[in-house]
């Protein structure tokens, strides 16, 4: 190197001159050009700041994106007949000011008057007009952001400011909560798809529970690509809900609208997306002790339901139990007044069943008895009287009717011994059976029968001894 010493250290060369120096040559230079400079200029407004003593903005190159920083004191601010308004290509009267002490270069503004507003700012409004009118900005569609979430996705130059500000926000609030970084570029050509892609990814992460996109301050040529139609739609898409800190306070961007939530900083959007661990365990602290007043109130209401409910069982299950008693011993009652009716019943209808079969039965046998024993008398005469006309076959008839008679006397005696005792059986079965509980009409209906069987038995009886009478007569 020329300007070395042997030894390899620096030298001053000749003809260098400090910074001070070089400043207040620049400082001269601009001093003695004079009419170079045109005294008017025409750009865009941007990043107007106003303070006590004046106001800072700059002035845009309406074509492209050169600027240059501008100062009207405010005494010159208050005779401008037309407010500083950011996105206005105006016409500025100015001196070219240059600060050595800074090395700042600077319009010193002395006249403003606005053209209108510019073709970008134009471009601008009608975007947001129609991105509106398609409910892109609409209150009532977006989304609301988790209170508690376990994971937030940030999309954001990994080596801006702002990555760190979110990060140390979030860890100091919420130690538990997650904050999984996507980087983008934030400004330039390259910014809106970077940003698009970065986007994309994070909403389909299912972990993601909340989408923050910010970046600093800047210029607003700088903030120019989060007012991007792709980048406001996609914004305005996405299924997790999103957060746009762009910029600072005074600094606007479509995406910032088309965004669930808005923070004004990159701090603020770390104190939306999370609610601090202290609060966090507070209201856990509230709902526990909500739980439990909760609990102890419902478990006493349910106890106290249970009580009464038991006592209420209990009350009607004794009443169930006085009234089957009562119940039970009317049925006793009943049963017993049954029993004492019933046997009175059979024991009075038996009665006067045997006493009318007994009556019937001498009656009848009196009767048949006295009629067989008159035709028997009356046979006999005959077979006498027949026999004194037939002596040659007394003998015979005698021997026919003795043996006839016995054979008669025998079957009759037998058979009426057979019926008789038959006829006992039964009177005797049937009375067994009205003493075990037989109704009194079936009684009666057996009676009936026996009636019956009896006139049968004194038609067999006549039936005999007509027979008996036709032999003899034979």
């Amino acid at each position: 190197m020329e300007w070395a010493d042997r030894n390899g250290i620096a030298a001053v060369p000749e003809g260098a001159c400090t910074v001070g120096q070089l400043n207040e040559e620049i400082e001269r230079a601009l001093a003695d050009a004079g009419d170079r400079f045109p005294s008017h200029v025409v750009g865009e407004i941007a990043e107007v700041d106003d303070y006590g003593f004046g106001t800072f903005f700059k002035l845009r190159d309406p074509e492209a994106d050169p600027s240059i920083s501008c100062l009207a004191w405010a005494n010159t601010v208050a005779s401008f007949d037309h407010d500083l308004a950011p996105g206005t290509e105006a016409v500025v009267g100015a001196e070219v000011d240059f600060y050595p002490d800074r090395g700042d270069c600077q319009l010193l503004v002395t006249e403003y008057w606005p053209l209108g507003e510019s073709t970008r700012q134009q471009e601008l409004e009608q975007l947001e007009a129609q991105l509106a009118s398609e409910g892109l900005f609409d209150e009532t569609q977006k989304q609301s952001v988790p209170a508690h979430p376990d994971c937030i996705g940030l999309v954001t130059s990994p080596a801006g400011s702002a990555r760190e500000d979110v990060q140390a926000t979030v860890g100091e609030r919420s130690p538990r909560t997650e904050v999984r970084l996507c980087g983008a570029t934030v400004q330039g050509e390259s910014a809106v798809p970077s940003l698009l892609e970065a986007i994309e990814t994070l909403d389909r992460d299912p972990g993601v529970e909340t989408l923050v996109v910010t970046r600093g301050g800047g210029s607003d040529a700088d903030l120019w690509s989060f007012n991007a139609e792709p980048l406001v739609r996609r914004v305005a898409a996405c299924s997790t809900p999103v957060i746009a800190a762009i910029g600072h306070e005074d600094d606007e961007t479509l995406v910032e609208e088309a965004a669930d939530a808005r923070a004004m900083t990159p701090t603020e959007a770390g104190v939306v997306t999370t609610t601090p661990v202290e609060e966090v365990l507070e209201e856990l602290a509230v709902l526990e002790r909500r739980v439990t007043h909760g609990y102890r109130t419902l478990v006493e209401s349910r106890l106290e339901a249970l009580d009464r409910r038991v006592e209420s069982a209990h009350e009607t299950l004794t009443r169930r139990v006085q009234q089957r008693d009562a119940v039970r011993d009317r049925v006793q009652d009943l049963d017993r007044r049954i029993r004492l009716a019933y046997g009175s019943a059979v024991e009075a209808r038996l009665d006067s069943l045997d006493r009318d079969i007994e009556r019937g039965y001498r009656v009848l046998t009196a009767t048949r008895l006295d009629a067989l024993e008159s035709r028997l008398d009356t046979a006999m005469a005959d077979l006498e009287l027949a026999a004194e006309s037939e002596a040659a076959q007394d003998r015979v008839v005698r021997r026919r009717l003795g043996d006839l008679e016995a054979r008669v006397d025998g079957a009759f005696r037998a058979r009426v011994t057979r019926k008789l005792d038959s006829l006992e059986h039964r009177i005797d079965r049937a009375h067994r059976e009205v003493r075990a509980g037989a109704r009194v009409e079936q009684t009666a209906a057996r009676a009936r029968r026996l009636r019956t069987a009896v006139i049968v038995l004194g038609a067999l009886l006549v039936l005999v001894l007509g027979v008996v009478v036709l032999l003899l007569a034979g």
